[in-house]
């Protein structure tokens, strides 16, 4: 099959599975359709379809289950963890290329979500702030990082949220053992960056914010160092 031909028949499986997901009539980790009835409703050939779906499968969208069927993918954030932490393993990103990227999906978080976010939404980063200042050590990490997945959340971006859940599970294990034994003057430092980041939200402020952020995470570096 020529290749032009081979990516028309792929677009179409695909748009016909967007399709069925927005129909509600697939979801994420839900069976597709077989591949007869792909055939019937599409109007293509087994050896086209198999095709199609095999190139979904080699992208991760899809996997297929012997005797079982194709599924649509309900692990794409384990996938990217499992990537992020082979290439941390094998030496091929830093930790801290991790924290520079963790930095830069959160400054353009902010930077959507200052356009758009509600009152009631910024409470609900104020309130994390509250339990961030009112914590135990024990539970500080969980809650700095329940801090800035809010934060991220507020950008009702997707793809932002998708990459932070991946690398807030890569960097847990980094803030954990670093803030159990931080100084006190070092925790309030560190802590005043978060009020910074809410009261430059609170006020709709671009650049404060995307300073407090960057200045927030300038200094975790300098305390890995």
């Amino acid at each position: 099959m020529p290749q032009m031909n081979q990516t028309k028949v792929y677009t179409l499986v695909i748009e016909h599975i967007k399709l069925l997901v927005q129909k509600g009539e697939i979801t994420f980790g839900g069976k597709l359709p077989s591949e007869r009835q792909l055939m019937a409703t599409l109007g293509l050939s087994r050896n086209s379809i198999r095709e199609a779906l095999r190139s979904l499968e080699n992208m991760g969208i899809i996997e297929s289950r012997h005797g079982q069927g194709n599924f649509l993918v309900n692990h794409i954030d384990q996938s990217l963890g499992s990537i992020f932490s082979l290439l941390l393993f094998m030496k091929e990103c830093s930790v801290k290329e991790v924290q520079q990227l963790r930095r830069s999906i959160e400054i353009s978080a902010y930077l959507a979500a200052v356009k758009q976010v509600q009152d009631a939404q910024v409470q609900k980063l104020s309130d994390c702030l509250d339990a961030l200042k009112n914590s135990s050590i024990e539970n500080r990490a969980n809650l700095d990082q329940q801090f800035h997945d809010t934060l991220i959340k507020l950008s009702a971006n997707r793809l932002f949220i998708l990459l932070n859940d991946t690398l807030s599970q890569l960097y847990a294990c980094t803030i954990q053992e670093q803030q159990a034994h931080l100084p006190p003057e070092d925790w309030e430092k560190l802590f005043s960056y978060h009020t910074h980041i809410v009261s430059s939200l609170m006020r709709r402020e671009e650049a404060a914010g995307v300073h407090a952020i960057t200045a927030h995470y300038a200094f975790v570096e300098m305390l890995a160092s």
